[in-house]
């Protein structure tokens, strides 16, 4: 159901909230400064609310490794030429928000909301958009207005900013920014409990970090609630993401190697894998 649908739609939902003083989530319809009018979901409770879905990671198939559904990396294959679809940077979207636990999601606002700080969900796979807040299990967002220093969004963070490269960085040196958290639901401790023994001992909780670089020169996009610590380079198994082509193809795909088979005391807690991580903008 469309709560708010109006002949001049708000740009986002922090104007609605401001407007119309609501604290119901939904799906609401909203126009971009570009003029192109889109429907997602708003999440109007979390602090003062206002929150706009703009993007969701869903992994398509954790044994295939850069094939169909993995947007966010590449469906190209694990092809050395090419540095992932682009998904992270280009303006292309894709599903829709009552599918975003479902498959990839990703609007206009994405790319062109001028906003200022970001909020992830975790909430697991196939969950009705009735149940998205009451399912979501992490729940943590930054206040810091740290999109503001990179051009009030992802796309222009990793276009302009911190390019998703094969090759080109090095390890942990060349690492993007690592933003403090709030968190809404769970804690450093509670996400850090999901974590396997080895990845455990290579993260700090309580930020969102983007564009890391691993052992083998590949970008990852997104580590969600953690950053990496001082001279830890194997991000392919915590963070979400990639290139595309990466030098161990069991490290290529949407959620990278957070499954990784060879070695179980790398792989991260399955609510962890079989979850989608949905990002919102405000």
């Amino acid at each position: 159901m469309i709560l708010e649908s109006i002949s001049n739609p708000p740009s986002s939902c922090n104007e609605i909230r401001r407007r119309n003083d609501t604290d119901k989530n939904g799906l609401y319809e909203l126009q971009d400064v570009e003029g192109n009018v889109f429907r997602t979901y708003c999440d109007m409770g979390t602090g003062v609310g206002g929150w706009t879905l703009v993007a969701s990671v869903h992994e398509n198939h954790m044994k295939g490794r850069c094939t169909e559904g993995d947007r966010w990396s590449s469906e190209q294959g694990n092809n050395a030429n090419i540095n992932g679809d682009g998904f992270w940077e280009n303006r292309a979207i894709h599903g829709s928000p009552a599918s975003a636990t479902s498959d990839d999601y990703k609007n206009y606002a994405y790319f062109t909301m001028n906003a200022s700080d970001v909020m992830i969900w975790q909430v697991p796979n196939d969950t009705p958009m009735s149940r998205f807040e009451s399912s979501s299990f992490l729940k943590y967002h930054t206040t810091s207005g740290f999109l503001k220093r990179f051009g009030g969004n992802l796309a222009s963070l990793f276009t302009n900013h911190y390019n998703m490269k094969e090759k080109q960085y090095r390890p942990n040196v060349d690492n993007g920014p690592a933003i403090p958290v709030t968190w809404n639901r769970g804690n450093n401790e509670a996400l850090l409990a999901m974590y396997s023994s080895k990845s455990f001992s290579e993260v700090d909780a309580g930020y969102i970090q983007f564009r890391v670089i691993n052992r083998e020169q590949s970008a990852y996009a997104l580590c969600p609630g953690v950053k990496m610590k001082s001279g830890k380079i194997e991000s392919e198994h915590v963070c979400v993401g990639s290139t595309g082509f990466n030098a161990d193809a069991n490290y290529c795909g949407d959620f990278a190697s957070r499954d990784y088979e060879r070695d179980a005391e790398w792989q991260l807690d399955e609510r962890l894998i079989n979850s989608v991580i949905m990002i919102f903008y405000k």
